[in-house]
C-alpha cells in the first residue's frame, strides 16, 4: 500500500514531483522513488512513497519489467500474485523479486489492459511503455484505491493518489467545481469522473485511461457489475456453506502479508466474520482493535469484546469521551484530502490511528452491507410501496402534522429522523428516492443553496445500472457503484493511510463479490431481515448476540455537537468563509438552515457539517498552494 503521483509535459517543473511526493508521505512512510525518462518531446516523471508490506527489502518503486520497457508507479495488494506469478514463469516471464508489482509489470507485458480483470485486489496505478510512449492509469473494480488526474495547459498529463498531492503540481488550479458541489452536498461525497475541483477528474472503480502523445483518450470500463442471475437450484443451507468456504478463501488471501496483520473489530456481523475466519487462521497471535463511545446510543465496544474473548485474540479497544474526538476534528479533516461530508470519519481516524500504533496491515468488513443487503433503506423501499397505498389526504394532511409535533432527536439513527426522512422524500422511483434518502441537501433545494445548479443533475443520479427485474438487487448494485467507493471506502482509505495503514476488505475478493451479485435479493433481504444468507452462515460461528442485534453505523453525536461546542466554529464560517468568495454558495440558505436546527425547528445537521468540512478544505489548500 503506497503513494503514487507523476506528470507528463513538455517543460518539466523539477521540484514538482518532491513537492507531490511530500504530500503524500504519510500513504507510504518506509520509502521514496522517482523515474525520470523520455519520450519524444515529452519528459515523463514517475514518483512512489512506499509502505512495505510484500518483499520489504526488494519492492521498492518504480518499478520496471526484465528490460524495463515498462515502468510502474502503484499503489495497493493484488492477492492473488502468485497464481499469476506462476503462470507467466511458464510463459517464459523471469522475475527478479517476489514483489506483487513485478507480477503486475509482467502480466501487462503479457496481456495488456485485456489482462486488468484477472487482478484480484485494490490497486491504482500508472503504467509507461517507454517504446510505445503512451501512459495508463488503472483503478481496481469496486474503487478501494483512489487515483485523481487532469490535462495539463500544453498536453500533458498530471495524477496522483491524492488530490492535494495533484495540486502541488502548480500546473492545476484549485477553482471549484459547480458538478462537483452540487455531487458534494447531494451525496456528502463527490462521485467520480468529477472532483470538487473543476479540472480535475477522479477514475471511475473498474476504469483505465489511456494519454498517448498529448491526447487523453476516454475512460474505459474494464468491468463492470452485473445483474444477478436465476435462483441457483441449491437450498439456502447449501449456499450459506458455499458462501462461508468463499470468505474462508478470501480471508486467507487477504492475510498474505510480510508483516503482522491485525483486525478492525466493530461488534458487527461483517467484521466479526473476518475476525473470526482471521482468527481461525492466525489464532492468538492477531490483535483486533476497536472504539468504544462513552455515549451508549453509538457504542457498540460490547460486542466488539463479546467476539474478540469468544477468539481469544488480544483486544486493543480505546473508549472515546466527546471531547477526545471534538480534539481531533481539525487534525482528521486535514487529513481529509477532497471534501467528504460522513461524520464518521473522525472515529474511523481514530481506530486507524490506534491500529497504527501496533500494526500496518487490518482486515475488515467493507463491502458486507452492499453485497449482503444490509442497509434498512433496503427494506424502507417495501414500506413506500405500503405506504403509497393509504389516503393522500393521510399522508398529505395528517401526516406532517403528526410530525410537527416530535421533538427533534440527536440519538444515532433516532425513529423521528427516520420517519421525517421517509415521509418526505418517499414519492419517487426507486433509485431516485434510495439517494434522496442520503442526501445532505434534497435535488429541489439544490438550486437554492448552489448558485449556478439550475439544470445540473447530481451525478450519482446519472448511474447506469445493469437491467433487472429485481428492485431491491438494483439498490444494492445502485450502492455498490456510489456509496460504497464514494464515502465508505473513500473515508477508510483516506482515515487508515494518513497513519500509514493499510486496510483490506476481504468481502470485496473477486470471486466472492461476483458470487454475491449473481444471487437474487431474496437471498438477502428475506421477511424484513437484511443479510440473510450471512446470518445463516454466521449461525453458531459468532454469538447469537451479534449475528441478531440491529445494525448500527459509525456514527458520531453531530446534531448535538453543532448546537453545542461546534455552534461557534459553524456561526464563524457563515460570517467569514472563502467559500462565499466563490460566490457558489447561497449564503443566506444556510444560515436559514443553521438558525431552524439551533432552535430545533429541523435537523439540518448534514448540510451544516458539509459546509463545515468544505470550508476547513478551501482554507488548507489555498494556504498550501501560497505556500
Amino acid at each position: 500500500m503506497c503513494g503514487i503521483a507523476g506528470y507528463i509535459e513538455k517543460q518539466p517543473r523539477p521540484a514538482a514531483l518532491s513537492r507531490m511526493l511530500a504530500g503524500i508521505a504519510h500513504r507510504g512512510p518506509d520509502g521514496e522513488g522517482e523515474w525520470r525518462g523520455e519520450g519524444g518531446p515529452w519528459r515523463v516523471s514517475l514518483g512512489h512513497r512506499r509502505l512495505a508490506i510484500i518483499d520489504l527489502l526488494a519492492g521498492a518503486q518504480p518499478m520496471g519489467n526484465a528490460d524495463d520497457s515498462l515502468i510502474i508507479t502503484y499503489n495497493g495488494e493484488v492477492y492473488n500474485f502468485l497464481e499469476l506469478r506462476a503462470r507467466l514463469e511458464r510463459e517464459g516471464h523471469v522475475f527478479k523479486n517476489h514483489s506483487d508489482t513485478e507480477v503486475i509489470v509482467h502480466h501487462f507485458e503479457q496481456h495488456g489492459e485485456a489482462g486488468l480483470p484477472d487482478l484480484n485486489g485494490m490497486f491504482a496505478f500508472a503504467l509507461w511503455n517507454v517504446r510505445t510512449k503512451k501512459l495508463v492509469l488503472a483503478r481496481d473494480r469496486m474503487g478501494i484505491k483512489p487515483l485523481y488526474y487532469a490535462t495539463l495547459p500544453e498536453g500533458g498529463i498530471v495524477f496522483a493518489s491524492e488530490l492535494s498531492a495533484l495540486l502541488a503540481h502548480g500546473g492545476v488550479d484549485a477553482e471549484l467545481s459547480v458538478e462537483g458541489v452540487c455531487s458534494y452536498f447531494f451525496s456528502d461525497y463527490v462521485h467520480p469522473p468529477h472532483s470538487i475541483v473543476r479540472r480535475v477528474r477522479k477514475l471511475p472503480p473498474g476504469y483505465t485511461v489511456a494519454w498517448v502523445d498529448g491526447r487523453l483518450e476516454e475512460p474505459r470500463p474494464f468491468w463492470r457489475p452485473s445483474a444477478p442471475a436465476p435462483a441457483p437450484e441449491a437450498t439456502d443451507q447449501e449456499l450459506s456453506d458455499q458462501l462461508w468456504r468463499g470468505l474462508e478463501r478470501a480471508v486467507d488471501t487477504q492475510l498474505i502479508a510480510d508483516v503482522p496483520v491485525g483486525i478492525f473489530l466493530s461488534g458487527g456481523i461483517d467484521s466479526s466474520i473476518v475476525a473470526t475466519l482471521a482468527a481461525r487462521k492466525a489464532g492468538s497471535r492477531m490483535k483486533a482493535f476497536s472504539i468504544g463511545f462513552e455515549n451508549p446510543t453509538f457504542d457498540e465496544s460490547q460486542y466488539a469484546r463479546l467476539v474478540a474473548e469468544r477468539l481469544n485474540v488480544e483486544h486493543v479497544i480505546e473508549h472515546l469521551r466527546e471531547r477526545d474526538l471534538l480534539d481531533v476534528v481539525d487534525v482528521a479533516l486535514d487529513k481529509l484530502d477532497e471534501p467528504m461530508a460522513d461524520p464518521s470519519f473522525l472515529p474511523t481516524f481514530v481506530l486507524s490511528r490506534l491500529a497504527a500504533k501496533h500494526v500496518k496491515v487490518v482486515v475488515g468488513g467493507d463491502g458486507g452491507d452492499e453485497l449482503w443487503g444490509g442497509y434498512p433503506t433496503y427494506r424502507a423501499h417495501v414500506y413506500a410501496a405500503l405506504y403509497a397505498r393509504i389516503p393522500a389526504w393521510l399522508r398529505n394532511e395528517v401526516v406532517p402534522r403528526a410530525l410537527e409535533h416530535l421533538p427533534i432527536d440527536d440519538r444515532y439513527q433516532s425513529l423521528e429522523w427516520k420517519l421525517r426522512r421517509f415521509t418526505e422524500r418517499w414519492d419517487d422511483d426507486d433509485v431516485t428516492r434510495h439517494l434522496r434518502w442520503m442526501s445532505s441537501i434534497d435535488r429541489p433545494d439544490l438550486p437554492l443553496a448552489i448558485r449556478g445548479a439550475e439544470g445540473v443533475t447530481p451525478p450519482t443520479l446519472n448511474t447506469v445500472l445493469p437491467a433487472t427485474g429485481d428492485r431491491l438487487a438494483r439498490l444494492m448494485l445502485l450502492d455498490l457503484v456510489t456509496y460504497m467507493p464514494g464515502s465508505v471506502l473513500a473515508k477508510v482509505d483516506r482515515a487508515s493511510m494518513a497513519h500509514g495503514l493499510e486496510v483490506r476488505p476481504p468481502f470485496l475478493d473477486n470471486d466472492l463479490a461476483a458470487w454475491a451479485l449473481s444471487l437474487p435479493s431474496t437471498y438477502k433481504v428475506r421477511r424484513d431481515r437484511g443479510k440473510f444468507l450471512l446470518k445463516l452462515a454466521a449461525k453458531g460461528k459468532l454469538p447469537d448476540a451479534v449475528i441478531e442485534r440491529p445494525k448500527k453505523g459509525f456514527g458520531i453525536p453531530l446534531a448535538a455537537w453543532l448546537r453545542g461546542p461546534l455552534q461557534g466554529r459553524i456561526e464563524d464560517v457563515l460570517k467569514a468563509s472563502p467559500i462565499w468568495d466563490t460566490e457558489i454558495l447561497n449564503r443566506s440558505v444556510f444560515q436559514e438552515k443553521n438558525r431552524e436546527h439551533q432552535t430545533k425547528q429541523k435537523d439540518n445537521s448534514k448540510p451544516l457539517w458539509a459546509l463545515f468540512v468544505l470550508d476547513r478544505w478551501l482554507r488548507r489548500t489555498r494556504a498550501a498552494l501560497a505556500a
